[in-house]
């Protein structure tokens, strides 16, 4: 059970970010975050959200000197696991969003008629025509069906340049879609 022991006040709350900030960094940093990463201050803040939580739910006092080994190991441990788990949501989250844009950017199943077939056709033709020879590359795999991992193997390229690819496509199909 994970009761409260003590509450967080501004002033402890800036104590601990003050004492404690080199922590935050260590976990940025134990989990690839650098400060040029795009989601860098959002890890931050989610590591001194965690601290502060910490803080409440340790059995010792971290703002008392003779604890702050032991609130530094324990700290640690929380906010790796706390980045850990918001990593894995994010990755859940953006398979999800590419399932359901990759299905928007086909958006080919169940033509109602043959005109409708045809214009979708012509669309993906209009596209491919703006795409680099890579983003066609991905664009025909994905197509045939294959995964993001599955095309990257094939392409012997990292399953990140497939993902960027894939929202440079999606960037571009918007304006197709639209009008």
């Amino acid at each position: 059970m994970n009761m409260k022991k003590r509450i967080c006040t501004d002033e402890a709350a800036t104590l601990l970010s003050e004492l404690y900030a080199g922590v935050i960094h260590h976990c940025l940093k134990k989990i690839n975050r650098y400060p040029d990463h795009n989601d860098y201050d959002d890890f931050y803040q989610l590591g001194l959200i965690t601290l502060f939580d910490t803080y409440e739910t340790c059995l010792k006092d971290a703002l008392a000197t003779e604890n702050s080994f032991l609130f530094v190991s324990y700290a640690k441990q929380k906010i790796h696991w706390t980045f850990l788990d918001q990593i894995r949501k994010d990755r859940k989250k953006e398979s999800r969003e590419a399932y359901l844009s990759e299905e928007e950017l086909e958006e080919i199943p169940n033509a109602a008629s043959f005109e409708d077939q045809l214009e979708q056709e012509d669309l993906l033709q209009r596209l491919c025509a703006c795409l680099t020879t890579e983003e066609n590359a991905y664009l025909r795999d994905a197509l045939e069906g294959l995964n993001i991992t599955e095309i990257a193997k094939k392409q012997k390229i990292s399953r990140k340049t497939i993902y960027k690819r894939r929202r440079h496509i999606q960037t571009k199909a918007s304006t197709f879609l639209k009008g």
